[in-house]
């Protein structure tokens, strides 16, 4: 008997709560706001590390280096005993000896008949197009590997 007499109060104080309530719903407030198609986001400035002067005896730069492209994931991996491992972005690994140059901030490595140069910074590698090219100035996304160990952890 208490449970209907309880039912019976409760009811009419569900409804008046109901009736003021808000009549928004997310799909309203949804549909309200900016799409995300829409939405524009500013634009972030990347930086990236400077090369130092003998980065061989400055920086800890053995590790992996991985560099997104269009087509997939590159990686390099340096090993304590100037060996490296590259992987291209179909998963190709191939394996050899890098040399560094006089400078200590670049080295090169022979791969396929092609001499490659990259300057070493804290955190990344840089392609550079030959051994002239400077090593100071803005680097850029094209021609950065970023550091990125748990990629192949364990590769050397």
């Amino acid at each position: 008997m208490n449970v209907i007499r309880t039912a019976l109060i409760a009811a009419p104080l569900a409804f008046a709560l109901a009736a003021c309530g808000d009549n928004h719903t997310a799909e309203t407030d949804l549909a309200e706001g900016p799409s995300p198609a829409n939405v524009e986001l500013p634009e972030v400035p990347v930086t990236y590390p400077e090369v130092p002067l003998n980065a061989r005896s400055t920086v800890d730069y053995r590790g992996t280096y991985a560099q997104n492209t269009p087509q997939g994931r590159r990686m390099i991996t340096l090993g304590d005993d100037d060996t490296y491992v590259m992987r291209d972005e179909m998963g190709t690994e191939t394996r050899g000896t890098f040399n560094w140059y006089s400078d200590n901030s670049r080295i090169l490595i022979r791969e396929d008949g092609e001499t490659q140069v990259y300057a070493i910074a804290d955190g990344a590698l840089y392609r550079l197009a030959d051994e002239n090219t400077p090593t100071t100035g803005p680097m850029n996304a094209e021609q950065a590997y970023m550091r990125d160990d748990a990629a192949m952890n364990g590769t050397l």
